[in-house]
């Protein structure tokens, strides 16, 4: 088996999940996705994220003997609304302002693409967060100093200034990349042993 059919490829530039597969000493590449996030009218928070994860996946860029890739999404729903990442101060503002003194539930849709068998595994994991009441001072505070940019919902749960107040389910979930759940899919593919 040669060193490309055994790694994994990964489509998503998020550092936090290459930390995570870091961590979980998992042999993977980071690689671009022609895939474009667009919100689906419609769709579920669960069948948003799985959607986008496919696509990202089916729209990698590989090389040519490249076996499995995987694409991931998280967003956030609170409300009735599916918050993705914010383009800009004033959506990022009214995401915090929506989320302040709410519980909101994290999906990350995880998909695992075997180019060699054509099979595409979807799960999805889910989290709940209840954020702490801010104003509106400290709404934009948080927005100025906590680059929400490249997060869905706007936020961290990890690094800057600490706005959750409660959690249940995956804290890994919650960065954007389920752990449990991608050892599960990983070692199922035969990819990772796991610990």
């Amino acid at each position: 088996m040669s060193s490309k059919t055994n790694r994994l490829y990964l489509a998503s530039q998020s550092p936090r999940r290459r930390e995570i597969l870091t961590r979980m000493k998992v042999r993977f590449r980071v690689v671009r996705s022609h895939y474009e996030e667009r919100m689906i009218a419609g769709l579920s928070a669960v069948e948003l994220a799985l959607r986008h994860a496919e696509g990202k996946a089916c729209h990698a860029v590989v090389p040519k003997n490249a076996r499995f890739v995987m694409g991931a999404d998280t967003v956030v729903a609170c409300r009735g609304k599916i918050l993705g990442k914010p383009r800009g101060e004033k959506e990022a503002l009214a995401m915090i302002r929506l989320l302040s003194g709410r519980v909101n539930e994290v999906v990350t849709g995880i998909a695992l693409l075997d180019l060699k068998t054509g099979i595409l595994t979807r799960a999805a994991a889910h989290s709940r967060v209840r954020i702490k009441k801010m104003s509106a001072a400290g709404c934009l505070a948080y927005v100025r100093n906590s680059h929400p940019y490249d997060k869905a919902g706007g936020y961290a749960i990890q690094g800057g200034p600490r706005i959750a107040r409660r959690l249940s389910g995956s804290y890994s979930n919650i960065v954007g990349f389920p752990r449990e759940l991608v050892r599960r899919l990983l070692q199922d593919a035969g990819l990772s042993r796991g610990r």
